[in-house]
């Protein structure tokens, strides 16, 4: 039985860049600029013989409205409720800020685990942070370098003997994973075949409603939609069943001509 694990935090501490790492693959867009993600991606990634669900997410806010940071918010939720343990990553070389005491305070009323992790741990930059972290309240925190693999193994093996309490079994850990963005890569409608989807991306230029399309098509509010150009960023893989058939959409980010792309996070 697999188990399920959402990556929080706040905004640019470095959530993306440890999903790819787990995973083992490029999946999710990674960049400086906070708030690049914005909807919740999902990837496998496989230890021994068992796997477990990693959700990528756009980062706690301190919102509830129905502008787009509270729309990303209700996104993030839709993962803590999903998932069967919680990862709280902070910046080690920021610091705790309030935000991050903030947060903890949340998920430490959790009914379900919370794994504290300081990322950006590589060198000594990251001592006084990590040490900081235990102020959290959440219990002894993991210090990781998400973007040069340093203490992966350490994170690994918390997960691992959460799987043993939860009778997963097995503590060798060996991550790999099965492409989940091939049809990102792959537009073409693929013949149906056992244990592989149609994959089908949707197009089209920005703001003419591919996100919501698809939340139509699956029956549920999967995608972050709403009135701003853009709101898609990364392309995100959607599976769906249809009929005893099975699909992967593709929600992508709006078309434009190369003339008319300037900001380097279009380019992305």
């Amino acid at each position: 039985m697999a188990f399920t694990v959402a990556i929080l935090g706040r905004p640019n501490v470095g959530k993306s860049t440890l999903f790819n790492r787990l995973v083992g693959r490029r999946l999710a867009l990674v960049d400086d600029t906070p708030g690049l993600t914005r909807d919740r991606r999902i990837g496998d990634a496989r230890w021994g013989d068992q796997e477990f669900t990693l959700i990528d997410t756009a980062g706690l806010e301190d919102t509830s409205d129905d502008s787009l940071e509270g729309r990303m918010q209700r996104q993030t939720q839709r993962a803590v409720d999903d998932a069967d343990i919680v990862l709280l990553l902070i910046d080690a070389r920021a610091g705790l800020t309030p935000l991050d005491h903030h947060f903890a305070d949340r998920l430490r009323r959790l009914s379900k685990p919370v794994v504290l992790v300081a990322n950006k741990c590589e060198g000594r930059g990251g001592t006084a942070g990590l040490l900081d972290a235990y102020a959290l309240g959440l219990g002894e925190p993991i210090g990781v370098s998400a973007a040069h693999g340093d203490g992966v193994t350490d994170l690994l093996q918390e997960l691992g003997a959460f799987a043993a309490t939860a009778g997963q079994g097995g503590v060798d850990i060996a991550v790999t994973t099965e492409s989940a963005a091939e049809a990102a890569e792959d537009a073409e409608a693929l013949p149906s075949s056992e244990g592989r989807p149609i994959r089908l991306a949707i197009v089209g230029r920005p703001n003419v409603g591919k996100s919501t399309l698809i939340n139509a098509l699956i029956g549920e509010e999967r995608l972050l939609t709403g009135p701003e150009p853009g709101v898609t960023r990364d392309a995100v893989d959607v599976d769906w069943v249809y009929r005893d058939r099975a699909f992967r959409l593709v929600d992508t980010a709006g078309l434009r001509r190369k003339a008319r792309i300037s900001d380097r996070l279009e380019r992305l």
